[in-house]
């Protein structure tokens, strides 16, 4: 496993200033459905057996990231919480027409540098990511290329370090075992992604953390904008 917050992840140098280390973001949060919790709960007991390879995501940190948004505007200004709120009737009047999509989450797995879960279906999140980049766009706000396909996914814990010894080698060895198969029975989880969140998002490197404040949510299959 690597270290997850490698320098090209990382969005600010650090002794940069404190507000280039927060981004807004259009996420997916499941804190309205327990069963989701419970399951990232479930993983994170695993992943706090291995403090010297990962950092397991915090409770009430568990999301969806369904597009990163440019620091700056189409005007060259700065994306604050007001530009959000702006921004947030396009948005909506965008998804307003699709609705609400079931997902399963899972199987956990270790990728190079982090504890994920996948989602699916694709299709359905494939459309919402368009729809959601397209609204984005239409407000006039700056985004990063656009993925040929959206990966839906969680994640449940990032990499600290590069496993780059024998004795932290076996232990991301066995991280990967436990994980892949820890959560059963039950490995997979079923959810609804009903609502989307415009936050920004603030990234913490030296814990190895994404936390965030919840700026506008956007129901999909509602008319009208959420408060």
């Amino acid at each position: 496993m690597r270290r997850f917050m490698s320098e090209r992840r990382l969005w600010a140098p650090e002794d940069g200033p404190e507000e280039d280390r927060v981004r807004p973001h259009v996420l997916w949060l499941p804190h309205g459905q327990p069963q989701v919790l419970e399951y990232f709960a479930r993983m994170r007991e695993i992943l706090a057996r291995y403090p010297d390879v990962i950092a397991p995501v915090a409770a009430g940190g568990e999301h969806m990231t369904v597009q990163k948004i440019e620091t700056l505007d189409g005007d060259g200004r700065r994306v604050d919480k007001q530009r959000l709120h702006t921004a947030a009737p396009v948005l909506q009047r965008e998804l307003s027409s699709m609705a609400p999509i079931d997902v399963e989450i899972g199987p956990p797995r270790a990728s190079g540098s982090a504890a994920v879960a996948d989602m699916w279906p694709e299709a359905g999140l494939h459309e919402c990511y368009l729809r959601v980049r397209a609204g984005l766009l239409a407000a006039g706000l700056t985004l990063p290329s656009a993925e040929p396909f959206f990966w839906g996914h969680m994640s449940g814990g990032y990499g600290l370090t590069n496993t780059d010894t024998r004795v932290l080698a076996g232990q991301a060895d066995r991280l990967a075992s436990e994980l892949g198969r820890g959560l059963r029975p039950g490995s997979r989880v079923t959810a609804t992604v009903a609502s989307l969140w415009l936050v920004m998002e603030r990234q913490d490197p030296v814990r190895s953390r994404y936390s965030f404040d919840r700026v506008h949510e956007i129901r999909l299959g509602r008319k009208e904008s959420a408060s």
